[in-house]
């Protein structure tokens, strides 16, 4: 096993890590993180790919618990869960839904920073998401408006990769 140092910090590389990236943080992570491995990461950010398969959105709530658990967020985890999990179900239905030929892949990504939490959701679909009107009673077409309702600010950009982001905001508690 190699040993590379960045920033006067020691850090171990595997036989896998051919053409480790740059740390862009001067401390040493106390649990591995990937991301800081790839320089793409720091402290106050987390993500998790997803596929079609239904079974995603519960690994993906799960996921979304035990970051913001460990980010001492608690006090937002029903917020941000159900604006992740309205996002991330648009993203099964519009994006990953019926991709068994070729199979559809996700992101979820959650960042901590400037005083607000922002979680958001990459799919390979470019079309922009469009708020329903849905009827007093229906029970599909309310993700959105329920998105917008529980966060400061939403909205979308398209990727480089012909897809779009969909991404939410919701302001930190003042400690």
């Amino acid at each position: 096993m190699a040993i590379r140092e960045v920033i006067g910090v020691q850090i171990a590389l595997s036989s896998a890590d051919t053409h480790p990236l740059e740390m862009t943080t001067s401390a040493r992570p106390v649990t591995p993180d990937w991301g800081l491995a790839l320089g793409i990461s720091s402290a106050g950010f987390a993500a998790r790919a997803f596929t079609g398969d239904r079974r995603s959105l519960e690994s993906i709530r799960r996921f979304t618990r035990e970051v913001l658990s460990a980010w001492g967020l608690t006090a937002l985890t029903d917020d941000m869960t159900t604006v992740v999990s309205e996002l991330v179900t648009n993203a099964l239905r519009h994006a990953l839904e019926g991709r068994e030929q070729a199979p559809g892949k996700a992101w979820l990504g959650m960042l901590r920073t400037g005083g607000a939490l922002v979680c958001a959701v990459a799919d390979p679909d470019p079309s922009p998401p469009l708020p329903q009107a849905p009827g007093p009673l229906a029970e599909d077409g309310w993700g959105l408006r329920i998105v917008d309702a529980l966060t400061s600010q939403w909205g979308y950009c398209e990727t480089d990769s012909h897809g779009k982001a969909v991404w939410a905001r919701i302001a930190l508690p003042s400690m």
